[in-house]
């Protein structure tokens, strides 16, 4: 009995290495590693499932040949999914299940920064600088674009952090949501987040909005800066307020799947349609579009 239940364990942690390593290896699926580490950290339990992300450190070693920066992002995806694991495991809210995750993998990611410009005799300006102007250079060289003055370098740089935080937050979220149906499916435990189609950030959020906008008018440039950084923040979060807006009314039309799947494709790829989503995430504060339906349809405790 018992080796059955290791040769189980063992197949597992070997499909999650291989998934991991599949994920890895593609340009959008990178996005989903935390996917299969958050997934194996509820069905093998927190000490098996590190053995999943070890592995994929040595493996990653081993190919990327001193390839600092793509060990720190794939590093922090896993890190990230262990995390949600844990927060899945304490049922915690979806707030705090994403808020805490993003924070500690935020916190991890500047540490090593830290040390690492420490060890290098660089700042981390720097460091993130140089990194852009080789960034911006493969964008020139593809002819996505013209030139890369230094201003615009030195902007994106101080703009990193919130497109960072900005960048966890999304990816957190993005793999709850696909992670709480495959574990339902699995028989596995799945926190109970309530309804997130009824979801909306807090009411004060406006304020920080408004602070923002006021600090993007001001001709200072490090208060134009730090207001850049929090409105970057701010926009996604209203953005997932749209997103479940827009989850509330598709599941209440009974939209076919197939349109449902048009319908979100154009909200994550196509520009105009998701700034309306933000836009429609933001007004909700004044028009409760939701409350409103329900009031309509005589349920307000859908």
């Amino acid at each position: 009995m018992h080796a059955v239940q290791h040769h189980h364990i063992t197949k597992d942690i070997l499909a999650g290495v291989i998934m991991t390593m599949l994920l890895i290896l593609g340009a959008v699926t990178a996005l989903l590693v935390p996917l299969p580490i958050l997934y194996y950290r509820i069905k093998l339990g927190r000490k098996n499932s590190l053995i999943i992300p070890a592995v994929i450190m040595l493996m990653l070693v081993f190919l990327s040949r001193g390839a600092a920066s793509g060990l720190l992002v794939f590093s922090g995806w896993m890190f990230l999914g262990f995390l949600l694991g844990e927060c899945f495991e304490l049922r915690l809210s979806i707030e705090k299940t994403i808020l805490f995750s993003s924070i500690a993998v935020f916190i991890s990611g500047c540490s090593v920064l830290l040390f690492y410009s420490n060890v290098s005799q660089s700042g981390i300006y720097e460091l993130a600088s140089g990194q852009m102007k080789l960034f911006m250079s493969y964008l020139m060289d593809a002819g996505l674009i013209e030139d890369a003055p230094d201003q615009l370098v030195h902007m994106v740089t101080c703009m990193l952090p919130g497109i960072i935080a900005a960048t966890i937050l999304f990816v957190s979220w993005l793999n709850v949501i696909l992670a709480m149906p495959i574990l339902k499916r699995n028989h596995l435990a799945v926190p109970d987040f309530g309804s997130l189609d009824l979801w909306k950030a807090p009411e004060y959020f406006v304020w920080v909005v408004i602070g923002g906008v006021f600090g993007l008018i001001v001709q200072l440039e490090p208060v134009f800066l730090f207001s850049m950084n929090v409105m970057i923040v701010m926009v996604l979060l209203y953005f997932f307020q749209g997103i479940s807006i827009v989850s509330f009314f598709v599941k209440k039309t009974k939209i076919p799947v197939g349109l449902r799947a048009l319908l979100y494709w154009l909200i994550f790829f196509q520009f105009p349609v998701n700034l309306m989503v933000t836009g429609v995430g933001f007004f909700d504060m004044w028009a409760n579009f939701r409350t409103r339906s329900l009031k309509k349809s005589g349920n307000t405790d859908e």
